[in-house]
């Protein structure tokens, strides 16, 4: 009478084990190239992100990435800047650029308080705009399925008739 319970007890381990759902991410190597205008990006970023999970963030140099991304259905979303001629909104401006401008003078009060480094990023430059479409971007409905195992090599070819 022990032995029976004891198989029964075991088969319920077991199969509580083997249907338990892994939440381990699978990843796969990915590659690939990326245009503006038929010409490569010199310097950029490229995330694959796939929803509930971290997105994985690759450098654009010359053109081309490589990395890992997330086995699965990836949204895309490409960012690049280039100089302006001047800084943008210097003049009045649109609203969200003197609502940014804003931003950055709290900001930089904030830092400015005792104990503390006043003035922006060392990394900022406000002459650095974003020239990648916002389809491309913050409003990306791109996407591209990694696969595991597969060669993973993508080619995004992106158009704007603004320069």
């Amino acid at each position: 009478m022990n032995r029976p319970f004891g198989i029964l007890l075991f088969l319920l381990f077991a199969t509580l084990i083997g249907c338990q759902k892994s939440d381990r991410q699978v990843y796969a190597n990915i590659s690939g190239t990326v245009t503006f205008n038929g010409q490569p990006i010199q310097k950029g970023l490229i995330t694959f992100s796939v929803e509930g999970r971290p997105p994985t963030t690759m450098d654009i140099i010359d053109g081309k990435f490589d990395g890992q991304a997330i086995v699965g259905n990836n949204k895309i979303t490409v960012s690049a800047r280039k100089k302006a001629a001047s800084v943008p909104g210097a003049k009045g401006g649109s609203a969200s650029q003197k609502d940014a401008d804003t931003q950055l003078k709290g900001y930089m009060k904030f830092k400015a308080e005792p104990g503390q480094y006043g003035g922006p990023p060392k990394d900022y430059d406000p002459t650095m705009v974003e020239y990648i479409p916002s389809d491309w971007n913050q409003d990306s409905k791109q996407s591209r399925v990694v696969e595991a195992g597969a060669a993973n090599e993508f080619k995004f070819d992106i158009r704007s008739d603004k320069k």
